[in-house]
């Protein structure tokens, strides 16, 4: 779990340490050796203490930048919230705490402890017993000079007076009467003439360089000197002659006890170390304080230290486990954790990998499984689709309900038949559907599906906006594989238009038959009964005139007849438009110039509100329902009135729009649903031709016809046509 990354940086962070430690300790060694009582602080000891203390306040800053830069990394982690950053500060916290109140009272008493030590070892009576000390030991050796000397010039008189002659016995002798340890006899070239000395001293001293002192001055001389075997009190003393002439010089030396030149030499240590130690005790101080500071800085920083690295031991592999869980949760299941580790952190770590594991197992499984259900609800949505499709383009009403009544399903052709097509039905119990059409069979249907029928057929007829509509319903009861309702399926199937067109289709079989029939006789009739007046009109003197208005009848009633039978031939033998590129407000600007002219009573008025592209229409058709519009316009009119043509085009719907306007009679709402129906005429003498011939001719182009009310009286009929160029 941990990379070669973290591993260099602990190695690093361990090296460092061990340097500083290293490095304290060292520092902490040479103080213990440059203060040590057998240390003699020389003015180079003095400089190594200044580079001592500079050392010691860098490791100090040192370790105030490690441990202040730790502080202020954990407090800027702990801000951000990152993960462990809470644990981690409890136990640096913890550690620091820890260590920091023994180390505290460790320091005060080792500081204390130091100064007091101070205070003790350096106060003046310490200072005035090593000067009483120094100076009884300088009072010994000036008093040893003293009697050296003094027992030397005592055997320089007795040398004189033995008239300068020397034995080795006589020399022995006064060795020992004067406690004397060597004596030599110089002659005045610094010849040795005699010497007797003690062992201990014996080839231990060399004082001829001495005796230029005494030859120069000419005078006794007494002094302390050291030998190997130790400190000397040594006397010079010249002999002279009765006349004054320098003959011989005597030297008489005393070894002073080692112990006490021991001693001696301890006390004048002791004292140069006191006055030394009296010179730097202020940096000795310091420097012990600041090392004291940085062992304590030390500590810290190593609690501070095991803290982080205690707390990142247990955060690390958390935090680990954290980023692999967010990897995991955004879809990388294939990311997998490494560790050495042998503990419960090992098991945890193995643990999530077989977890990942089985989460990738199982993915694998559902991405399977949901390829298949993808797969299978593509093929639902296909049929769905195809089955939307099919239910949008059929012309059959289908709506479909659940089991409590509720609908679920509409589709376009049921609202349109229903005349429903601004109304959102979804949600909408069905009986409510038909309360405006008041159909009771509606309720019938679905209470006879409730009692179990499977299966209900129904014709509808009813009335909607003036307009007679019929319907065949057909229901259909939905159940599951085990039999529970699940609702039911009404198709509604608009039979008006075929009704419609099985009634035109009759009539124009009757009108054939009719005018087939009808149109063989009259021909005969009317040359029968204009031969007979042409013959006979003449003969008859008082009855002639009965008889010419009897047959002028005959005649008048055959053109009649003439005329329905052509009208019903017209009927019956409707031709198939042929649709071609036209101008249609060319068409109507036509016929209305002719009705213009034979028509003065009526005032005729042409609008364009906008231009209609040509496109295709049979012109012949188009001619023959604009005149049998205009011919019912100008019948309706009594007297004066007017008549509108308004042509209009809709350019996003693409449709061209033709109103005709009068201001005639108008037409009761009772008769409108049936203006369209063969032989229907509001008319005495009309043959309910006229507008059945327009519809049909508009049906044949794809249009549609309508009928309103004209403000303030007369009718609008509207003509819609679709425009294909």
């Amino acid at each position: 779990m941990i990379d070669q990354r973290e591993r260099k940086k602990r190695r690093r962070e361990g090296i460092i340490i061990l340097i500083l430690i290293l490095l304290i300790s060292g520092l902490a060694f040479i103080e213990s050796k440059l203060f040590s009582p057998n240390a003699h602080p020389p003015l180079a000891n003095s400089l190594l203490l200044f580079i001592l203390i500079n050392l010691n306040v860098i490791l100090l800053l040192s370790l105030v930048f490690l441990v202040l830069r730790n502080v202020v990394k954990l407090v800027a982690e702990y801000k951000k919230g990152i993960l462990g950053s809470k644990i981690r500060a409890k136990l640096v916290v913890l550690f620091v705490s820890l260590s920091l109140l023994p180390t505290l009272v460790l320091f005060g008493i080792s500081i204390k402890f130091v100064f007091s030590s101070f205070s003790y070892w350096l106060n003046f009576r310490v200072e005035n017993t090593l000067n009483q000390a120094m100076t009884v030991g300088h009072l010994y050796y000036k008093e040893t000079s003293k009697d050296v000397l003094r027992c030397a010039q005592i055997l320089s008189r007795e040398i004189k007076r033995g008239n300068l002659s020397l034995s080795k016995h006589w020399l022995g002798r006064k060795i020992q009467e004067y406690n004397l340890s060597f004596l030599e006899v110089y002659d005045k070239d610094k010849k040795l003439l005699r010497a007797f000395y003690q062992r201990p001293v014996k080839n231990a001293i060399s004082l001829k360089n001495n005796l230029d002192q005494v030859l120069t001055k000419k005078q006794a001389v007494a002094m302390i000197t050291r030998s190997s075997t130790g400190d000397l009190a040594l006397a010079i003393v010249p002999i002279f002659s009765d006349s004054h002439e320098l003959k011989r010089i005597l030297i008489a030396g005393r070894r002073i006890p080692t112990e006490m030149a021991e001693g001696l030499q301890g006390i004048r240590i002791s004292g140069e170390d006191y006055k030394q130690f009296m010179l730097v005790q202020n940096p000795l101080k310091l420097t012990l304080l600041i090392t004291f500071s940085v062992i304590t800085l030390l500590i810290l920083f190593a609690a501070t230290w095991v803290g982080f690295r205690l707390a990142k031991n247990i955060t690390a592999p958390i935090q680990t486990l954290a980023e692999a869980t967010q990897k995991i949760a955004s879809g990388d299941l294939d990311f997998s954790l490494h560790t050495e580790a042998k503990d419960e952190l090992g098991m945890l770590v193995k643990s999530f990998n077989q977890m990942t594991k089985d989460l990738r197992t199982s993915k694998e499984r559902l991405e399977r499984a949901y390829e298949v259900l993808r797969q299978r609800n593509i093929e639902i949505e296909q049929r769905r689709w195809y089955m939307e499709i099919i239910l949008k383009n059929i012309a059959t009403g289908v709506i479909s309900i659940d089991a409590d009544g509720y609908i679920t399903t509409v589709n376009p052709a049921a609202k349109r038949i229903l005349k429903l097509e601004s109304e959102d039905l979804i949600g909408k119990r069905l009986e409510n559907l038909f309360k405006s059409y008041d159909l009771k069979e509606i309720v019938e249907i679905m209470y006879l599906l409730e009692k179990g029928n499977e299966l209900i057929e129904k014709q509808l007829r009813f009335s909607f906006n003036g307009q007679n509509l019929s319907l065949l319903v057909s229901a259909t009861a939905l159940k599951d594989e085990s039999g529970h309702p699940l609702g039911a399926v009404f198709v509604f199937e608009d039979l008006t238009q075929l009704e419609k067109m099985q009634r035109v289709a009759a009539w124009r079989e009757v009108a054939r038959r009719i005018a087939h029939e009808i149109k063989n006789p009259l021909t005969p009739i009317q040359l029968s009964a204009q031969r007979l007046r042409h013959r006979y009109l003449d003969k008859f003197s008082e009855d002639g005139q009965v008889f010419n208005e009897c047959v002028q009848m005959i005649i008048h009633e055959v053109e009649g007849l003439k005329k329905l039978v052509n009208e019903f031939s017209n009927f019956a033998r409707l031709p198939e438009a042929h649709p071609v590129p036209n101008n249609l407000a060319k068409i109507v600007s036509e016929i209305l110039a002719v009705y213009c002219t034979a028509n003065q009573d009526i005032q005729f008025e042409f609008k364009q509100i906008r231009p209609v592209p040509i496109f295709n229409l049979d012109s012949e058709q188009i001619k023959r329902a604009l005149i049998n519009l205009l011919n019912n316009a100008i019948a309706s009119i009594d007297g004066e009135g007017g008549i509108e043509i308004v042509l209009d085009y809709e350019a996003r719907l693409k449709i061209a729009r033709l109103e005709v306007r009068d201001t005639g009679r108008g037409i009761p709402d009772k008769d409108k649903t049936k203006l369209f129906e063969p032989y229907f005429s509001t008319k005495k003498s009309g043959t309910g031709l006229g507008l059945t011939i327009v519809h049909t001719i508009v049906s044949d182009h794809q249009g549609f016809i309508r009928v309103k009310d004209n403000h303030p009286k007369g009718t609008v009929v509207t003509i819609e046509l679709p425009v294909h160029t």
